[in-house]
């Protein structure tokens, strides 16, 4: 058989943690209460904040040949998402300000709508009137500033061509001046010219009339640049129209699409969510620690673990019964289910020696906290209250115990008997109150148990026990602390292992198990002892038990009467 953990299904880990989780639901659900009431309550004290929305659409105008309206409307949709990231300025908000006649208080978001050119403006307030408010004054406040934004783009370019057009106009003007004055030079030189041929008809002199040349080119050169200064100021005029027209054709507007109005539901707090969702987390968080927790602590809960893991049956359950205050259980009270369990116990074994004598049997444990000595005394106590003689070993030369359950003296045992004579057994075997039942200490504590364990002698005794009683059962050291027990499997028919799962975890029954399978042990099966049943998956019914066994005792005695009649009464157990 492979020495390494079976690999579990999925199924088996699955149900492994479900009963993790059910075992301790009782903590997740009222860690879960608990967070959903604290935050609850502190939900609820947080101030309402409350929200508004408006939404609005971005206008582009285009009569251009080259602008057609998907691009356009591709264009309305870059411009929202734009401005719903660049919207919220702090000049803005002191527009807003204005508008409103007080400080914006509220929260302001803007956001586009993926795909459209529209945008949502969005604002959170402790007033719901004054979040409506707010929100409607930003989206009127921004198409303002938008409308101001291009009309400062072109009018730069128009303020210059205004200004070169009316440069050109004084300049037409001072011409025009210029052309006046030699006009009137030429009026005055005809009229002069006219009053001379008067003359002439009277018969009277002509006075001397001169036109200066100079007035032919400079009225020609005037003239010259008037034109220029016409043709100039027609081509700014042009191109100040043409400004005009783009202004007004590509002209971006935003339209509110609807009035934000107030609400009265607040946005937050919000008790109930915050109470399921801090609910959800104390109850994930708990069960996160619940099931670190199990897993550090790497116990054995189902005894069935035991037969996946390692293929070793479990032959006994024994329950917690304060072992260190009554350690025979089976003989101050045999009616109790724990001694019911040891008789269990009993009869698996008898089972298990069905198909090879079982005459010798060692009782050992992976640590010294798992109570085997007291397993084997109960377990001896059985035997012999079922008509066997039986007798049991302290073999445990280090730590002894079995005298002290018996209360017997350990001043003379298996120790004091390596130095007499194989066949003088006499004080060595010590009897004891219960019938049929004799023990022998481990006598004085040697120097070297192990060699003694080994020894041919040691062989010899187990030997010439079984000769002389039905049954013999050996208590040994741990077997995780020394090698005493491993030698002492070589000598006996059958080998129990008691585990107690709070103080032997998996790691120590698995290097158990694999150390009696390396000496080829015969490892008849585990005994969980020291179990809590009704905090574990190792319960069985006690009422029907009880319901069993003292369904006759007549009238209505309880168990905690009839457990009170066993102690008053015989020390002998029996079925």
């Amino acid at each position: 058989m492979d020495n390494d953990f079976e690999e579990r299904s999925s199924l088996e880990s699955l149900l492994d943690y479900s009963q993790t989780l059910w075992r301790w639901l009782w903590l997740l659900l009222l860690v879960a209460i608990l967070a959903g009431a604290v935050a609850y309550f502190i939900s609820d004290q947080q101030p309402r904040v409350y929200q508004s929305s408006s939404q609005a659409i971005v206008n582009v105008v285009s009569r251009s040949d080259y602008y057609d309206p998907y691009t356009a409307n591709y264009s309305s949709q870059r411009l929202a998402e734009t401005y719903a990231q660049t919207m919220v300025t702090e000049s803005l908000l002191q527009a807003v300000s204005e508008k409103l006649g007080y400080p914006v208080t509220g929260t302001v978001k803007a956001t586009s709508v993926e795909n459209s050119p529209i945008f949502t403006v969005t604002v959170t307030d402790s007033d719901p009137q004054k979040a409506a408010d707010t929100a409607n004054a930003v989206v009127a406040a921004f198409a303002e500033k938008v409308v101001r934004d291009q009309s400062s783009r072109f009018q730069e370019l128009k303020s210059s061509l205004e200004v070169e057009i009316a440069t050109l106009d004084e300049k037409l003007s001072e011409i025009y001046y210029e052309l006046s004055l030699l006009e009137m030079k030429d009026r005055e030189y005809q009229e002069a010219l006219k009053r001379n041929a008067e003359l002439e008809n009277a018969g009277l002199e002509p006075v001397n009339v001169e036109k200066d040349p100079q007035d032919y080119v400079k009225k020609a050169e005037l003239e010259l640049i008037k034109s220029q200064y016409q043709s100039n100021r027609s081509s700014l005029f042009t191109n100040l129209q043409s400004i005009r027209l783009t202004e007004v054709q590509s002209a971006t507007t935003i339209s509110q699409l609807n009035q934000a109005v107030p609400v009265y539901d607040p946005i937050q707090p919000q008790p109930m969510k915050s109470a399921g969702l801090a609910a959800l987390v104390g109850f994930m968080l708990a069960a996160g620690v619940v099931f670190t927790v199990a897993f550090l602590e790497d116990e054995i809960r189902d005894p069935s673990e035991i037969t996946h893991r390692w293929g070793v049956p479990v032959i006994g359950i024994i329950t917690n019964f304060g072992s260190d205050e009554t350690p025979l259980i089976t003989m101050s009270k045999p009616r109790l289910p724990v001694s019911e369990a040891f008789r269990s116990l009993r009869t698996n074994l008898q089972f298990s020696g069905i198909d090879s004598p079982l005459k010798t049997l060692l009782v050992t444990s992976p640590s010294p906290a798992d109570g085997k000595s007291s397993v084997a005394a109960n377990l001896a106590t059985v035997l012999a209250q079922n008509d066997k003689n039986v007798v049991v070993v302290d073999g445990d030369m280090r730590r002894p115990t079995i005298h002290k359950i018996f209360k017997l003296s350990n001043r003379l045992g298996l120790s004091d008997y390596f130095l007499r004579a194989p066949e003088k057994m006499s004080g060595v075997v010590k009897k004891t109150p219960v019938n049929n039942l004799s023990i022998i200490t481990s006598g004085s504590l040697p120097p070297n148990p192990s060699e003694l364990l080994s020894s041919t002698k040691m062989r010899d005794v187990v030997t010439l026990l079984a000769k002389h009683f039905d049954m013999v059962i050996l208590d040994s050291p741990p077997l995780l602390a020394v090698t005493d027990a491993l030698v002492l499997t070589k000598i006996v028919d059958g080998v129990i292992l008691v585990v107690d799962p709070k103080k032997t975890k998996r790691a120590g029954i698995r290097q158990a198990i694999e150390q009696l399978q390396r000496v080829d042990a015969r490892l008849l099966g585990v005994v969980l002892n020291n179990i809590k049943i009704k905090r574990s998956s190792y319960y069985y019914n006690r009422e029907y038990y009880y319901s069993k066994h003292y369904g006759k005792t007549g009238g209505d005695s309880s168990p905690e009467q009839v457990e009170a009649s066993d102690e008053s009464g015989t020390s002998q157990g029996r079925e």
